[in-house]
């Protein structure tokens, strides 16, 4: 004889010794018998093959939100039995645990981590779909979510936004200003639909496309008052005994100063700020006596609005090119190709108008 008692977690099984054995629901396949675990290494078209439906790729995120199986139930107005059950639909799928179970709650497995990061970009993707279609039939031309860095969002962006809701006044433009580091993540994700930025030195470059646009001098920007304002020429070890206010360690920017007072053979300053905000930089810039850097239109734009200088630096220094940054394999939609092919086409015009400047 033999019993069977489940919980949330647990198939607990009394055999015909009386010795109790108590197992993982993930081993559990549903009595019907229409789910099968997955052989090793799933084919490209696994998700039909296995029946994968929506609604367990809402479950692991509900879970991985939640971490407790009870809470995702509520999540998803379910109940739970209702969500052991899917549990356990999908995890016999995979022939594997998706969940390590603890006391406390319940913890994504690698495998689980895997499915939930790209379950979580195909139940976003058809989010935007649906927003896409009602755009169009309201009469709009769709939507676009553009990361950029800061230099580009002054040399391209608005400019290239000008243009485009001249030609496409009913496309919905949404600007999202970060570093790389923080833009490259929210494009693989599809947060953004592509970015104005740089490919950071941890991201696998074939994640990407890439369209290198062009690089930008650096400039340093003090307050009007600051006792180096006024200077012909400052060295790195003057401006070592001032406080600073940077990008975070790893990027570019960042990189390209500690190569600075590196090269200068200066200990970089003791006072630093980490700000990825730069009106943060600037607004403790205009209220103190600390020093920032910023890419030369953007300088020359706040230098000119406010009561900022830059200061004489001897030496002319460049950072990395930023460039048009999408996800490999995966298009552009309607709106966001329009609003990529007017960025790209104004960056050719300007390259050939710095051109003929140059001849001249």
């Amino acid at each position: 004889m033999k019993l069977v008692m489940r919980d949330n977690n647990f198939i607990t099984k009394k055999h015909h010794k009386g010795n109790w054995k108590r197992a993982w629901t993930h081993s559990f396949l549903p009595q019907n018998g229409d789910f099968e675990p997955m052989p090793h290494g799933l084919m490209p078209d696994w998700f039909l093959r296995s029946r994968l439906k929506l609604r367990h790729l809402q479950l692991l995120l509900a879970i991985d939100e939640q971490r407790n199986l009870h809470r995702a139930a509520e999540r998803m107005n379910i109940a739970q039995p209702a969500a052991s059950k899917l549990l356990a639909e999908v995890e016999a799928i995979f022939g594997q645990p998706l969940f390590d179970r603890h006391p406390r709650g319940l913890t994504p497995t690698v495998q689980g981590e895997i499915l939930i990061r790209n379950g979580s970009l195909a139940l976003r993707t058809l989010t935007q779909a649906a927003t896409e279609v009602n755009a169009f039939t309201k009469g709009q031309t769709g939507m676009v979510t553009v990361g950029t860095v800061m230099a580009p969002m002054i040399e391209l962006l608005v400019d290239a936004i000008e243009e485009v809701r001249a030609h496409h006044p009913g496309l919905q433009i949404t600007v999202e200003h970060n570093i790389s580091d923080v833009l490259a993540p929210k494009l693989l994700e599809g947060e953004v639909d592509f970015a104005l930025a740089r490919i950071p030195g941890d991201h696998d470059p074939k994640q990407f496309t890439y369209q290198q646009l062009w690089g930008e001098e650096l400039h340093l920007l003090c307050r009007e008052t600051h006792p180096l304002a006024n200077k012909e020429a400052v060295t790195m070890a003057e401006l070592a005994q001032w406080p600073w206010v940077l990008q975070p360690r790893g990027a570019p920017l960042r990189q390209r100063i500690e190569h600075l007072f590196l090269e200068a053979g200066t200990p970089m300053p003791r006072s630093i700020v980490n700000s990825t905000s730069a009106v943060m930089s600037l607004i403790m810039v205009n209220q103190s006596d600390a020093i920032t850097s910023l890419e030369w239109n953007v300088a020359k734009l706040m230098s000119g609005m406010s009561r900022l200088r830059m200061l004489n630096f001897p030496e002319r220094v460049f950072l990395q090119p930023y460039g048009l940054l999408t996800v490999a394999e995966r298009p552009l939609s309607p709106g966001a190709k329009i609003m990529y092919d007017a960025i790209l086409g104004l960056a050719a015009r300007r390259e050939r108008e710095k051109s003929l400047e140059e001849c001249q």
